[in-house]
């Protein structure tokens, strides 16, 4: 029998600041939603460009990093899976979602999003996690930008 593949790509900006929250058992998770353009080329010439809104999702050392470095309008690139979850709410209602499972990211851009005079604002240098690495990864973690973004 074949393995069944659940991988998903996403580049874009963050909507909002990262939501940090930490379990009873005290593991970390970091919530937040990456709005991707893309370009619709239509038969009449006209281009019309699409937003999607993805929820993400992300945990442990990851989160931390996440959290701590990004902020909204940061662009940054995730690698995970897709999660299904479903619930019923107050009401008694079937409530569901999918959330992308982030288990890789780098942040695509030096600096933060323009302030409201037009001016970037200082963001930590550019950064890749890979859960390989969580074990040891140091709290203070930079490297230099590698233009072999595996996507």
């Amino acid at each position: 029998m074949a393995n069944d593949i659940n991988r998903v790509i996403l580049v874009g900006r963050l909507t909002r600041d990262p939501e940090l929250k930490s379990t009873n058992s005290g593991s970390y998770l970091c919530r937040f939603t990456l709005a991707s353009n893309r370009t619709i080329f239509q038969k009449d010439g006209e281009n019309k460009e699409e937003v999607g809104f993805f929820d993400c999702v992300a945990w442990g050392k990851l989160a931390e990093v996440i959290s701590k470095y990004s902020q909204k309008g940061r662009r940054v690139g995730v690698d995970g899976s897709l999660r299904f979850s479903a619930w019923d709410n107050a009401e008694g209602k079937r409530q569901s979602k999918v959330e992308v499972f982030v288990e890789n990211f780098q942040f695509l851009d030096a600096k933060g999003p323009a302030d409201s005079t037009g001016q970037a604002a200082a963001m930590a240098p550019q950064q890749t996690h890979t859960p390989e690495r969580s074990d040891n990864f140091p709290e203070n973690f930079s490297e230099p930008f590698n233009d072999d973004i595996p996507f």
